[in-house]
């Protein structure tokens, strides 16, 4: 039996994707033939409550060489522009200050407190998406973040008042270690910050976050079990609408901050939703066929009819629906997204050729299937000219809708 990887006790397999290709990998023709899958088991632990992958895959093997850069999304600089902001005026950063983020990507939100005049420092394993980000002057050292690297850190005088990561706290498969090496290198009176999507979304059914990056799934009782063990505690909490739905949680050295009423309040609310107890999460199963059974009629209604339909962008998400339900070229006029390093690459496991949006201009489907439903709006508007011509939006998460 698979153990936990916080605190070692047996886990609980409740949901199974089967097995899966790696959907950040994006192929060339050649490479069709030896694509890998891997299995997509999801766990719960009942001593710590910790939602988990019964099985991960090195991280070296998925992000040394990464396809995603977070600048393609307007939404998404909107959103970190606005974070940034935020979070200077809440903590108090000045020039004297240092930002330290991890997995900064393409520099996307450290860009903003440079402007600030905010010290800065990005780490990122991807050596391609450092690279990109060092050329627009943020610095950025191309390293897997975790206790080791942290303490070189340290020996050189590096420590950060704000210690922060989007999306990347369920992607550590060692994170005791990485709390660990966040408490190296954050001030006495530092502040660490994770954003990630909820758990929550979960039994939404927002099962497309699954996938092999994301090695955990966080609620609140069980990220304050997961930082006792590194000796840091959480003191706030809020609830934005990234990704679908977001946790932040504040993070300090123990005792450094009083714990705010936030944290009390939604551990109270996730012990009468049952995030303690496994049944909650086998209920997972039963919401998340009816979603593929009402996806599937509703495509098969629409060929029926004689019209087609295209895929708008190829996200991770977007690569787990189509490979979990079955929608391929089968389906699909073809499918199109707005990063260059997708473009002219087939999609994993479905093996779709990918388009750039012009596409959709030269050949209009009479249906778009918006496979990043986390921005639908931003898409929406981005396509006005396509719905004045009667075309329409398929969004297939959390809840089958037409727009």
């Amino acid at each position: 039996m698979q153990k936990c990887r916080v605190c070692g006790q047996n886990i609980t397999p409740f949901f199974s994707l089967g097995k899966i290709p790696l959907v950040n990998t994006f192929l060339k023709r050649n490479q069709l033939k030896k694509e890998i899958r891997y299995d997509l088991t999801v766990a719960f632990c009942k001593e710590c409550y910790l939602v988990q992958l019964t099985k991960d895959i090195s991280p070296s093997k998925l992000f040394k060489n990464y396809i995603y850069f977070s600048s393609t999304s307007k939404s998404l600089i909107e959103y970190f522009g606005k974070t940034a902001k935020y979070l200077a005026k809440k903590l108090g950063l000045n020039k004297k200050s240092l930002v330290l983020e991890i997995a900064s990507n393409d520099g996307i939100l450290l860009a903003f407190f440079k402007q600030m005049g905010i010290g800065i420092l990005g780490i990122d394993p991807a050596v391609n998406v450092a690279r990109v980000a060092n050329k627009k002057g943020i610095k950025t050292i191309p390293e897997f973040f975790n206790y080791r690297f942290a303490k070189k850190l340290k020996a050189k005088k590096v420590e950060a008042d704000l210690v922060y990561g989007a999306n990347v706290l369920a992607h550590v498969p060692k994170i005791v270690d990485f709390a660990k090496g966040v408490n190296t290198v954050l001030k006495p009176k530092g502040t660490a910050i994770f954003e990630f999507p909820y758990l929550k979304g979960l039994l939404e059914g927002k099962f497309d976050i699954i996938y092999h990056e994301h090695v955990f799934y966080y609620s609140l009782i069980a990220l304050k079990n997961l930082f006792i063990k590194a000796n840091l505690e959480i003191y706030n909490v809020e609830l934005t609408k990234a990704q679908g739905g977001s946790l932040r949680i504040y993070v300090c050295h123990k005792q450094a901050f009083p714990i705010r009423k936030s944290v009390f309040k939604l551990v109270e609310v996730e012990q009468k939703m049952g995030f303690d107890k496994i049944n909650t999460y086998k209920r997972m199963n039963r919401n998340v066929k009816k979603l593929k059974r009402d996806l599937i009629a509703r495509l098969k209604k629409i060929k029926r009819e004689g019209k087609t339909i295209a895929a708008y962008s190829a996200p991770a998400k977007g690569n787990i629906l189509l490979n979990y339900f079955g929608v391929n070229n089968n389906f699909l006029e073809y499918i199109v997204d707005k990063a260059k390093e997708k473009q002219g690459l087939y999609t994993p496991g479905t093996h779709m050729l990918v388009y750039p949006p012009e596409k959709i201009a030269e050949q209009i489907p009479d249906y778009l299937l918006v496979l990043c439903w986390n921005i639908t709006d931003e898409i929406v508007k981005q396509l006005s000219w396509y719905k004045r011509k009667g075309g329409k939006f398929l969004i297939p998460v959390p809840q089958l809708k037409v727009i």
